[in-house]
């Protein structure tokens, strides 16, 4: 080739290239005006514009400098879909900015969740809707998680049903593999309708429609919502890890239908800058090793329990933590990336094989045998908890501990103290508790008035219908704010 013709040809497709960026741009624009973006302090159009554009200076994120960004992952039905408003996909998205890793962690729907700034509680997948009818839109549920879950939550994406098809769709699809054979007969269908839904074991490509329902099924499967979440990450791991990919980025009529679809079904607190920084990051974080956990209540060692709450004389299914206040899910919230030091935590709490005392008033031993039940099911089922009466016991609000080992068995203590917001007390034991009740134990607890901030479960794992998950009808109502 000539050095004439080269140079034409650079220069055509840099005017290919210049035009290509130009037309992205417009697209992107044209199509943010129809995206729901609930940010009053969104940067305007120039700003935005210069920020996606090659050279231009990148929207930093909340939580970037500090290494961890947050964001709420809500799936919604949408208008054709009964509960349209109702969010039964609540999914706590994190990355990791400095070691490039990403984290997921869902919550079922069914957890009974405070509602900010009131003393009230509802089902986790009704405060979408009750912030929509209370103008407060996703802010509500978005803060609602963040009290859960002990960490900040800047920014939510909510998604709905056929935007979440037409997002698969636009990427060509994508690939997982199904652990187990699948048959539903009681798949939820537009308008109050049922329909079968099947899939064989092992490698599938799924496209919109059967994704969706991939995500969506539970009544076949033996850990009902909980499987649900499992496979809800699965898919979204997988859509990720195509949406990022380079054959993905390098193709301008894939990244033009996907804002089509995101301008027709998502609502966001993010700007579009904010958007563009986001996929950014996501070329460089490892999303096919991502760490992955599901809150639930099927297994002896959940975190949560089956509960109930009388509305209107009907008995609501609800669930609770198992230890009556957030602590738990806040830990593994914390180190979201890497359970590991929390299951080396609970192997050493086991060796040491702690003996633990609840005393209490006597007015007080029925609910101080239920919390000596929840302590034993939090640390262990193996290991002695016991409890005891002393009417000279004085009547206190927090509960306390007395660590009588001298620190022997510190991680007990941790545990004892961060699980159930103990404080420490170098109190005398009561002198009329028995001397054989005091002499083995090593930690005795004083049990106080209240030492729960939640609802506490009324029943145990054995009390539900067998597998913990309490399969509810699909098409749940909004469930009015009750008081605690």
């Amino acid at each position: 080739m000539s050095g004439s013709s080269a140079k034409k040809s650079a220069i055509i497709i840099g005017m290919l290239l210049s035009a290509g960026i130009v037309f992205l741009g417009w697209k992107f624009f044209a199509v943010s005006e129809r995206i729901h973006i609930e940010n009053p302090s969104a940067r305007g159009t120039y700003e935005n514009l210069s920020s996606i554009l090659p050279g231009g200076e990148r929207e930093k994120l909340h939580g970037e400098d500090e290494g961890r960004i947050n964001i709420l992952l809500l799936g919604r039905a949408g208008e054709k879909y009964p509960g349209k408003h109702l969010t039964d996909t609540v999914m706590l998205a994190s990355i990791d900015t400095k070691e490039h890793r990403a984290g997921f962690l869902s919550l079922p729907r069914d957890l009974y969740a405070p509602i900010p700034g009131t003393n009230l509680y509802t089902k986790l997948n009704s405060l979408y809707q009750y912030g929509l009818s209370s103008g407060d839109d996703a802010d509500i549920v978005r803060r609602a998680v963040e009290h859960m879950t002990g960490v900040d939550v800047p920014y939510f994406i909510s998604l709905d049903f056929d935007g979440f098809e037409r997002i698969i769709d636009d990427l060509g699809g994508v690939k997982i593999y199904s652990e187990r054979d699948i048959r539903d007969t009681r798949y939820p269908g537009k308008n109050y309708s049922y329909e079968t839904f099947e899939l064989s074991a092992g490698w599938h490509e799924l496209d919109g429609k059967t994704a969706l329902k991939y995500a969506r099924e539970r009544h076949s499967d033996p850990e009902g919502d909980f499987g649900r979440a499992k496979r809800q990450q699965q898919i979204i791991k997988a859509a990720q890890e195509k949406a990022f990919s380079a054959k993905t980025y390098l193709n301008a009529f894939t990244i033009t239908r996907l804002f089509e679809t995101l301008g027709d079904s998502v609502r966001t607190n993010l700007s579009i800058a904010e958007i563009a920084s986001l996929a950014e990051l996501g070329k460089t974080t490892d999303l096919r090793n991502a760490s992955t956990v599901v809150v639930d209540a099927w297994r002896k060692e959940s975190l949560l329990r089956v509960s109930h709450v009388e509305v209107s004389g009907v008995r609501a299914f609800i669930l609770v933590p198992r230890t009556g206040n957030w602590s738990e899910i806040r830990e593994v919230s914390a180190h979201i990336f890497d359970q590991e030091d929390i299951r080396k935590r609970t192997e050493q709490v086991a060796l040491e094989a702690p003996s633990i005392l609840v005393i209490s008033r006597p007015e007080d031993a029925s609910k101080a045998a239920a919390f000596a039940r929840t302590v034993k099911g939090a640390l262990g089922s193996g290991l002695d908890v016991d409890t005891a009466i002393s009417p000279t016991l004085e009547k206190s609000v927090k509960s306390a501990i007395m660590d009588r080992t001298s620190l022997g068995k510190p991680y007990s203590f941790d545990s004892l103290l961060r699980t159930f917001g103990l404080e420490k007390s170098a109190a005398s034991v009561p002198t009329d508790v028995r001397n054989t009740a005091i002499s083995k134990a090593d930690f005795v607890i004083l049990y106080g008035e209240s030492p729960i901030d939640t609802p506490v479960s009324e029943t145990t794992l054995d009390e539900t219908d067998g597998d913990g998950a309490g399969i509810q009808d699909e098409f749940s109502d909004f469930l009015e704010p009750q008081k605690r």
